[in-house]
């Protein structure tokens, strides 16, 4: 009985139709070792995709999410560093005066008021900083620095003090600027908002309150002492140096009430950094969840999709062998 020979085109297009089937595969089997996941979902969920599409969409709302932690919690830490730095001010001038207590002789009212100028300046940088292009304590305003320039501050005040003809007159014009309504301090030095920010929402109906303003009144209190201090030596002040020596030593007193002030508003603001970090470990493990979800559902074994990779590697290999030989072949290499 005759055999049913194959023609040499035939054989042709059967091995170029094998060898764009291995490469297909090679290509699939590559992308879903880098992945980890089946590039072909509608067969692999059997076109079901209602719950991975629930899935993806708790993922994105997961991100973005993160993504508002992520600058609640940048926005407290700058309000947290600010603070720490108005600490360390106060302690700095705290200790400076109580040098100066003790050996009148050490520190003159020139050097006193120097070093206040300058922990002016330090304390101003401090609340003015601003983290990803957002200033902290200019409330609902926070394109704009909440203070003026700590020179300006100084010009302003010694304006609202060239009036006075006494120490006393000197602590209420201070006391006038700082804490009055609409006085010198709030019409002239704070440039934020009137308005916190509003309640921030951290996920599972949580919200915190970061709504410090650079206007609080234990902010205005130790700038109110510090800067009293700095203008102690200008000349146009025509009182008495030991009057005002004496003022600018009373102002510790007012530097640790101001100072213990600062503590709570740090304080008050660790409760809300807690609470922070848990949301975002909460947040990391709703995601870790979801992602698992979505890889039991289109996830791959990696080492059984790199074994098929590698088979189909040599079969795409055989092929080119097998291939070249048939090529080769010849009716004088058979004779």
């Amino acid at each position: 009985m005759n055999g049913i020979g194959i023609s040499d085109l035939s054989r042709n297009f059967a091995m170029r139709e094998l060898n764009t089937n291995l490469n297909v595969s090679l290509l699939r089997l590559s992308e879903e070792v880098v992945s980890g996941r089946s590039s072909d979902t509608t067969v692999r969920l059997n076109a079901q995709f209602s719950f991975l599409s629930q899935i993806e969409s708790d993922l994105i709302q997961t991100e973005a999410r993160s993504n508002a932690l992520i600058e609640v919690a940048l926005l407290a830490d700058s309000q947290q560093t600010a603070l720490g730095r108005l600490v360390d001010t106060a302690d700095n001038i705290f200790g400076t005066l109580a040098v100066a207590r003790t050996d009148a002789g050490t520190l003159g009212l020139e050097t006193l008021a120097t070093e206040a100028r300058g922990l002016l300046d330090t304390m101003v940088s401090a609340i003015n900083a601003n983290a990803g292009g957002r200033y902290s304590f200019s409330g609902t305003q926070v394109d704009a620095p909440p203070l003026v320039s700590s020179d300006q501050l100084l010009a302003e005040l010694a304006t609202a003090l060239s009036g006075a003809t006494s120490v006393s007159d000197l602590r209420l014009a201070a006391d006038d600027f700082f804490n009055l309504p609409g006085g010198g301090f709030e019409t002239n030095v704070y440039q934020g908002a009137a308005q916190s920010l509003s309640p921030i929402n951290i996920g599972n109906g949580e919200t915190i309150s970061l709504d410090m303003r650079a206007d609080d009144p234990a902010i205005r209190d130790l700038l109110k002492s510090v800067v009293l201090i700095a203008v102690a030596d200008d000349p146009s002040l025509s009182l008495p140096q030991d009057a005002l020596r004496s003022m600018v030593l009373d102002q510790g007193d007012a530097v640790l009430n101001a100072r213990s002030g600062i503590i709570d508003l740090r304080a008050q603001l660790g409760f809300s950094e807690e609470r922070i970090d848990r949301s975002t470990t909460r947040l990391e493990a709703e995601r870790s969840s979801l992602q698992l979800a979505r890889n039991d559902l289109i996830g791959l074994d990696p080492f059984e999709t790199a074994s098929n990779l590698e088979a189909v590697r040599q079969q795409l290999e055989t092929l080119y062998s097998v291939t070249a030989r048939t090529q080769n072949l010849s009716l004088v290499n058979f004779l």
